[in-house]
This record gives C-alpha cells, sequence and structure tokens, in this order.
C-alpha cells in the first residue's frame, strides 16, 4: 500500500533525501504558498457563510492550492542506486548432507508436520526469490558443500550431489575473494549453519567483517528433531591412572523424554551400562558414567545410547539417524602416579593415618620425609637411594619434581633461604600446590610467618618469636558454603546427606590459629569449639591461587581422630584425604603438555596440535623447534616438527595429516637441547581417533545462532525460510553495490492526485448541501 501511494519503498524513503528539481528558486515555494493562502482567506472573507462553514472551506482550498504548488515546483527524491546489471548478488545454496534431512513443510515453515527435504524447499525459494528480483541486480548461484562450485541453471540445484562434509567458513572466503572481479553487492547464504570445516575462528570473523559485502543468511530446518536420538559429545580424561574409577561426562540431544540406555565397551567387551532419565522439556541433558580404568594401557572405548523406550517396553519410535548414537575415546591408562613430597618435622599420629589414607588410590604417591632426630630422616616411598638423601631437595629441580608439597610440625628454620625461595616459587612458578598442616612446629609457632614462604600462604600468620598457637581443644568442623559446594570436600554424593555426613564426624582434639585470611583467600572449614560460651566459628582450612600454583593451610593435626572415632568400615576420613590430595595433585602443572583440539576428528585431512614445554626450571622452552613423533592406525611412524608460537612463549604448534581412519597417536619427550643430563627425561603422548562418513551426522539441526552472527558482523540480516519474501526489500536497502547518484520524481504520486480529488469533491458536496455554490 506503502509504494502504491507514494511510488517507492519505504526503504527508499528512509535512504533518501528530498529536493525540488523546478527551476524555480526553493525559497518561493513558502513565498507562493502564503499569498495563495491569503488570497483564500480574502476571498471566503467577503462570503455570507457561518465562522465554521468558512473555516472547513477555507481548510479545503488551502489543502488543494498546497498540493498543487507542491506539484508546480517537482519534488523529488534523491537516492544512490545501482544501474541495471551493474552489480550481482551472491545466492548460496547449502549442499551438504544434513540438508536432505526432511523436517521443512511445503510452504517453508518448520514444525511438526514433516514432508520436505531441506535441500528442496531451499532450492525452490532461490528460485522463486531470483525469478521475482526488482533490484536489477545480476544473480551469481553457488553450491556449496565440501567445495564452492558456480550453477549455470539454478533449477539444477536441488539435483546436486550431496557433499560429506559442510565447509561453510572456507567457501565464503572463498566467494569473498571474488569481490575484486566483480561488484558482489551482497551474499545470500541458504543453508542449516551446520559448518564443520574447522576453520571458523577469530581471524576468520575478521577476515568476514573486513570483505565489507553484507551476507544474508537464511535457516533451513529445524533446531530439533524428536525422531532423533543422539550422543553429543563425551567429556574424558585423555588419560587415567591404572585401577581407578574414571567418570565420563555425556551430553545427550533428545527429542523427547523417556528412560534410555548408555552402554560402555572396550573392543567388545562390556564395561558399563547405566540406565538413565531423559527429561521431558529439554533438548539436552548431561549425565556422568563412571567406569573402572583397568590396567596399564590403551582403550578404545565406544559410548553408545539407545533410544528411550515406551511404556509396555518397545522402542516408541525409530531414530531418524542411528549413525549419532554412538562415540569413540581413547583412554590412556598410565602407571606413573603424581607424587607428594610429605615433610614432617616428628612422628605423629597424623603422619600414620594420612599415609595410610592414601595407601589404596593408586594414582597418587606419598615420598615421606620423617625427621627421628636431630639430623637424621626416615624416607618412605623414594624411588632410588639418591632421592632425599641430604634431607628437603637442595635444588629448585630436585624439588619441582614432584606435584604437591605437605609441611607439617616442621620448623621454617631448618629450611635455608634458598630453600624457602625455592618453596614459595614451586608454587608461583612451577605451579605446585603447598599445603600446611598445624602442629607444635608448624605455621606461626614453627616460624613460617618469617619466612619467604609466607607470600605463598593464603593467610598472615603469626610473626613474633616463640608464638605458641597450637593446643589441645575439642572443636567441630563445619563446611562453609564455599566448602560444601567443593566437589572435593563432599564426604556423600547428595547434598542433605553430604551436610550429615560431616556433622557426623567426630571432634578434633588439636587446633592452630591460622592468621588473618588475606584478600582474595577462601575459607572452606572452619571450626566450632565444644567449651562452654565459645560460640565463634574459626577458619580451619583455606586456600588461595599463588601465581600459577595453589596454596593451602590447614589449622589441625588432628584428623585422624576421625578415624579412630569412626567404624573400621566407615571410609569418611580416607575419602577426605584422598579427594584433597588428588585435587593438589591434578592442579599441578607438567613440564610438557601435549593437546590436540579434538578428542575424535570427522572427515578431516589434518589435526591441529600443540605442546607447552618447560625446562626443569619450569622456565619456558626456548628452542627454534620441538620434534614430536606421529604413529598412524597401521603402525607407521612419522618425525614432525611443531613451531613456537609467536603469541606465547613456551608453546609449539602444528599440524599433522591423517590419511586413514583409526587411532593416532603423538609422543614428545625431553631431555631437550641444553638440559643438564642429571635431569630424569619427561615425555608425554596424546591420543585420539579419526573417523570417515560421519561428520553430517552430529549436529545437524538448525544452527541459527551461527547464521545470525555471520549476518550480524558483516551488516547483513538473519531470516527463517517462511520470511525469505522479505529478502527482495532488505536486499534493496542493504548491500555494498556501486551506486549512481539519481532523482525520484514525487510530483506524479497517487497520494497528491487522491488528495486533491478528494478535497475537492468534498468542498463540492459541502457547497451542494449548503446551496452556497
Amino acid at each position: 500500500m506503502f509504494e502504491l501511494l507514494f511510488n517507492y519503498p519505504s526503504g527508499i524513503w528512509q535512504q533518501a533525501a528530498l529536493v525540488f528539481d523546478a527551476s524555480l528558486p526553493v525559497w518561493a515555494l513558502p513565498v507562493s504558498i502564503s499569498l495563495v493562502l491569503l488570497l483564500i482567506l480574502v476571498t471566503l472573507w467577503r462570503r455570507q457563510l457561518s465562522a465554521a462553514r468558512r473555516g472547513v472551506i477555507a481548510l479545503l482550498q488551502s489543502l488543494v492550492a498546497v498540493v498543487a504548488l507542491i506539484m508546480l515546483w517537482q519534488p523529488a527524491l534523491r537516492v544512490s542506486v545501482s544501474e541495471q546489471g551493474e552489480n550481482t548478488v551472491a545466492w548460496v545454496l547449502d549442499t551438504s548432507r544434513s540438508m536432505a534431512l526432511e523436517d521443512v513443510q511445503a510452504t517453508g515453515e518448520t514444525g511438526d508436520g514433516v514432508n520436505t527435504q531441506r535441500l528442496k524447499a531451499g532450492s525452490e525459494s532461490l528460485d522463486r526469490m531470483i525469478a521475482s528480483d526488482k533490484n536489477g541486480f545480476s544473480a551469481s548461484v553457488y553450491a556449496l558443500g565440501e567445495q564452492l562450485m558456480r550453477v549455470a541453471d539454478p533449477a539444477a540445484l536441488a539435483e546436486q550431489p550431496l557433499a560429506a562434509r559442510s565447509r561453510l567458513g572456507p567457501g565464503l572466503d572463498e566467494l569473498l575473494g571474488t569481490i575484486n572481479e566483480s561488484a558482489l553487492a551482497a551474499v545470500v547464504l541458504i543453508s542449516d549453519g551446520a559448518d564443520n570445516s574447522d576453520a571458523i575462528d577469530a581471524r576468520w570473523w575478521q577476515s568476514l567483517a573486513a570483505a565489507g559485502v553484507p551476507i544474508h543468511t537464511v535457516g533451513v530446518g529445524q533446531s530439533g528433531n524428536r525422531a532423533d536420538l543422539e550422543l553429543s559429545d563425551v567429556s574424558l580424561p585423555a588419560s587415567s591412572q591404572s585401577n581407578t574409577d574414571v567418570v565420563a561426562r555425556i551430553r545427550i540431544t533428545h527429542g523427547r523424554g523417556g528412560m534410555a540406555r548408555i552402554r560402555v565397551s572396550d573392543a567388545g567387551e562390556l564395561l558399563a551400562a547405566e540406565d538413565v532419565l531423559l527429561p521431558e522439556g529439554v533438548q539436552q541433558s548431561v549425565h556422568e558414567v563412571t567406569l573402572a580404568s583397568g590396567k596399564r594401557g590403551i582403550r578404545q572405548l565406544e559410548f553408545s545410547v539407545e533410544l528411550p523406550l515406551a511404556e509396555d517396553g518397545s522402542k516408541a519410535a525409530p531414530d531418524s539417524t542411528p549413525a549419532n548414537n554412538r562415540q569413540a575415546r581413547i583412554l590412556q591408562v598410565l602407571d606413573s602416579p603424581k607424587r607428594i613430597l610429605y615433610v614432617e618435622g616428628e612422628p605423629r599420629w597424623e603422619y600414620k593415618f594420612l599415609r595410610r589414607a592414601m595407601e589404596a588410590h593408586p594414582g597418587v604417591s606419598i615420598v615421606s620425609l620423617l625427621r627421628t632426630s636431630p639430623n637424621k630422616f626416615y624416607r618412605q616411598g623414594v624411588q632410588d637411594g639418591d632421592e632425599l638423601a641430604n634431607g628437603f631437595p637442595t635444588t629448585r629441580e630436585q624439588l619441582f619434581s614432584y606435584d604437591t608439597v605437605i609441611i607439617g610440625s616442621f620448623e621454617a628454620a631448618e629450611l635455608s633461604t634458598a630453600q624457602q625461595s625455592a618453596l614459595r616459587d614451586f608454587v608461583s612458578v612451577r605451579g605446585g600446590s603447598l599445603l600446611m598442616l598445624a602442629g607444635r612446629q608448624g605455621l606461626a609457632d614453627g616460624g613460617w610467618g618469617r619466612s619467604v614462604v609466607a607470600a605463598a600462604l593464603p593467610v598472615q600468620l603469626g610473626s613474633q618469636i616463640s608464638t605458641q598457637s597450637f593446643e589441645r581443644q575439642r572443636s567441630q568442623v563445619t563446611p562453609t558454603l564455599t566448602g560444601l559446594r567443593a566437589p572435593w570436600l563432599q564426604l556423600a554424593d547428595d547434598v542433605q546427606d553430604n551436610i550429615e555426613a560431616w556433622q557426623g564426624l567426630p571432634a578434633l582434639a588439636d587446633v592452630q590459629t591460622v592468621g588473618t585470611i588475606k584478600p582474595g583467600a577462601l575459607t572452606l572449614l572452619e571450626r566450632n569449639s565444644t567449651r562452654a560460651g565459645i560460640l565463634r566459628a574459626e577458619p580451619l582450612l583455606v586456600m588461595q591461587r599463588y601465581g600459577r600454583g595453589l596454596s593451602m593451610v590447614l589449622g589441625t593435626s588432628g584428623t585422624w581422630r576421625w578415624q579412630m572415632g569412626l567404624p573400621s568400615g566407615d571410609q569418611r576420613h580416607e575419602r577426605f584425604w584422598r579427594q584433597l590430595l588428588g585435587m593438589l595433585v591434578d592442579q599441578g602443572i607438567p613440564r610438557l603438555t601435549l593437546s590436540s583440539d579434538k578428542p575424535i576428528y570427522r572427515d578431516a585431512d589434518t589435526a591441529r596440535l600443540s605442546v607447552i614445554a618447560y625446562n626443569a626450571d619450569y622456565s619456558q622452552l626456548q628452542a627454534s623447534t620441538l620434534p614430536i613423533s606421529l604413529s598412524d592406525p597401521q603402525g607407521q611412524k612419522l618425525s614432525l616438527t611443531l613451531y613456537p608460537d609467536p603469541e606465547r612463549p613456551g608453546r609449539y604448534v602444528g599440524e599433522v595429516p591423517m590419511l586413514s581412519d583409526g587411532p593416532y597417536s603423538v609422543q614428545a619427550s625431553t631431555p631437550l637441547d641444553g638440559e643438564s643430563p642429571a635431569t630424569a627425561p619427561v615425555s608425554v603422548e596424546r591420543w585420539w581417533v579419526r573417523e570417515s562418513g560421519n561428520a553430517e551426522d552430529f549436529d545437524a539441526g538448525l544452527q541459527a545462532g551461527f547464521l545470525q552472527r555471520i549476518s550480524e558482523t558483516t551488516g547483513g540480516s538473519y531470516l527463517p525460510l517462511s520470511q525469505i519474501d522479505q529478502l527482495s526489500g532488505i536486499l534493496a536497502s542493504e548491500n555494498a553495490a556501486l551506486k549512481r547518484e539519481n532523482h525520484l520524481p514525487l510530483w506524479n504520486m497517487p497520494f497528491f492526485f487522491l488528495c486533491l480529488i478528494l478535497c475537492k469533491l468534498l468542498e463540492w458536496g459541502l457547497r451542494l448541501q449548503w446551496k452556497r455554490l
């Protein structure tokens, strides 16, 4: 209606400027209007009419006069318009295999009535839009699957062979590269947005915006499919210690709820099977499955999920894409436990029970140094006779070989200034964890408040000489809100059961003041004295980040009384220490960290790797290259090289080829050039799996968010397929076409003639009624 009355679409009016094309000066228009209005008033003043009738006639005649004068001055819209055929719109249709899903209605609207293929619906809409284009743009049509291909006949798009991968990122890059060869006004991408090219990164988004061409995206398909059950992801540690429990977090995409079964197998042998409830009303849910790691070696695991069953036990509906019900992962089972250095200044019950609690934890090895008399230490858990032969490590390299250090009732004066500095740097530089325990010669009583290590602690210890803050006092332990939320302080799986488990612990028999909490430190456990009249809670377990590492202070040496005061089968004491020390050792930064960007590659030719490498003193490795060894599924080894990342010292990156399906591994080792031969060698290995022919089976739903971001980044618009008819008006205003200035006449607008006719008819009708012609 707007265009019918005013000649041109509203988008052109919004961008245009009003001008007058008549040779008459513009200032003469308001003067002429004023004179004509004055003449009308003088003429009507002489008529014998009432004031109301005179006013109505004056208004109608004034409108006619103003419209006529404006038409006489020839108004026009000054706009920049593209010439016919000078500019091109690239119409791109996604022809990947996910476009074969039939989840679009014949009208182009998504819904429950599934009857049309995405590719067919997109092809028909594209053909219709090109045929009805009124903007004067030339049309270039492309099919985009694994490659970008020019298509001569748009009608043939629906017959294009479906590609095994969707490479939207590289395809758009290639298309925008033609901007210098032709005047590309805009790009229209009709797709479900499912890109699996691995080319979408920050640089790609920057280059997309820098091209200066708006990309209008049209989303095809549904975001969820009730007929499909998909095992979307499996979050599993890349490695685990032997004979430990491994927790896998499994993300399932489902269109409906119900009971489903998760299975985990290794080379056909069933390791775990668990029934899980898929909730109604959500498209994704996360579940956990625990399995035993087993013996040392490489385990090729397969996770699978089965469809929810109907109430009678039968399958409620067939799965539209059964290929995405499984995920392969590789678990590397190691026999190299993390190492803890535990230093005690005197034989204590806490020392005995702590070591006993960790005996059944295969992932952690405690190397203890117990002073039995002046200048005499008892060593346990050492690898050879030379380890700790001279007491506490004397060099940074020796200390940095451990993952966690525990200091018990041990005076700071026993360590030299260099050893104290190394212990502080063990936390800040090496990224290790430090746990300080209470004791007669521990914390402030041991002079640690005056030591170099004090800077790394989460509390400000007393620094006075002869401090005596360790005392025999019965206290009850209570977790803080932060402690209740910490997974490694859970004594029971259920929230309420966990609270009751802490409340049921026996009281401690000794405590020590931990001092003033530093800003940024977290209090995880508190103690409440059992003395009458003392109700104030005091911090007991405090933690903070310091540099790369973590430090903790525990203001008691009496947790062993939990074990003595509980039944022999109660595992709360053991669970507390295993979880606490397990968390501390996991915080440690390894000397070599080798990672791939994915645990599984589908229809990919290369894998991107990165290695973060440190010297024995944990300074960043500065080398021109880093050699690695690649093993393919056939067992062939290939020597490759990674190169330094210019943005991050100590990081080495590169890509390795993948030519066949199956498991791949990469290994990097030390000693590196320039390292001491006495330094123990370190090696790291990373495994992943390559599969082909199934990339388009995962995440095949409409990725509207990705398409919207493309449009927002380039200045385009996003539309669902049901609204594609709006695209013509959007292309007229949102384009990068080469334009010339043009004047669009307005004097012949139907609106002007309609005003003239209506005003005169109304005036004559009133005059006839009043009999005053």
